[in-house]
């Protein structure tokens, strides 16, 4: 019995110098293992081209927004613009053209004929010059609207001329003299629709942005808008008012600023407008105002 205890007890000795280093070991490998383990260069290369990639990936998605949202509409803006001057350019060609064989041509059927042609492509010119205005800036200038206006009343557009005067009107930071245009066409719009008192306050609009003008020779400028207002009054509106609008023509045109050659074109264009008018409708005398300007005749 004491022979086996004896046995055991050196087993047991044996055994502690095994764990101990048992334990050694499993010790070394935990402090390797908690040891930061120095990147090859593969391994820090192929680190490198992880964040490389994310920051090429970032930019590249904010150039693509910047596309989307920046640089492709101002490019589309800028095609909307070009088609319209283009559209613009291509009715008052037309209308040049037009008014060129009138002058040139003695042959009625001639003239009614390329009418008949001119006036489909000024109308389709308008129409789209004017559906692209919604997505049209402030590039847009009354001098182009006007002449979109004027060829739209022209050919009864209404609608579109209400679109384009009401473009025109609104921009605020044009010149007075390009703000009274607008006005005194809104008011030749609106008497032509039949918004007779609209019309007149239009008309009263285009007078009051020139009123702290002092300009030389503004005054020819408010003779033109008022005689604007006499002939769509004689037309369309009131004789008694057009008495007192020719009244404010004579007081404009006699005006110092105005020089001689521009005080007898306004004179005869009048007249020559108001004959016109009496010659198609018989509703107005000629305005008995004007018979102090009897020295300017209508030319023959």
């Amino acid at each position: 019995m004491a022979s086996d205890e004896s046995k055991n007890d050196n087993t047991l000795e044996d055994l502690d110098p095994l764990i101990a280093a048992a334990l050694n070991a499993f010790d070394a490998r935990l402090e390797n293992l908690e040891k930061p383990k120095k990147d090859s260069l593969i391994e820090r290369m192929q680190k490198n081209m992880s964040f490389f990639a994310l920051a090429v990936g970032i930019v590249l998605s904010v150039i693509s927004l910047l596309d989307v949202f920046w640089n492709k509409p101002t490019e589309q803006r800028l095609r909307d613009m070009e088609e319209f001057n283009s559209a613009v350019n291509a009715v008052s060609s037309l209308r040049q053209g037009m008014v060129k064989i009138q002058f040139e041509s003695n042959n009625p059927s001639m003239i009614a004929a390329m009418n008949s042609m001119i006036v489909p492509q000024v109308l389709a010119n308008i129409q789209y010059a004017t559906a692209l205005l919604p997505r049209l800036g402030d590039e847009v200038g009354i001098p182009q609207l006007v002449v979109l206006i004027s060829e739209a009343m022209n050919i009864y557009d209404w609608k579109s001329a209400n679109i384009l005067v009401n473009r025109a009107v609104n921009i605020k930071t044009a010149a007075p003299s390009m703000m009274s245009e607008a006005y005194r066409f809104k008011g030749r719009l609106n008497f032509f629709t039949g918004k007779i008192d609209e019309g007149r306050t239009a008309y009263g609009d285009a007078l009051k942005v020139l009123q702290e003008e002092r300009a030389y020779g503004i005054n020819g400028t408010r003779a033109f808008i008022v005689s604007d207002w006499i002939i769509a009054e004689l037309s369309m509106g009131d004789c008694n008012l057009a008495g007192q609008r020719a009244q404010d023509f004579v007081d404009l045109v006699q005006s110092s600023q105005v020089t001689g050659m521009a005080r007898g074109a306004l004179v005869t264009t009048l007249r020559a407008q108001i004959a016109q008018v009496a010659a198609s409708s018989e509703r107005c005398p000629e305005p008995a105002e004007l018979a102090s300007l009897a020295v300017f005749q209508v030319p023959q």
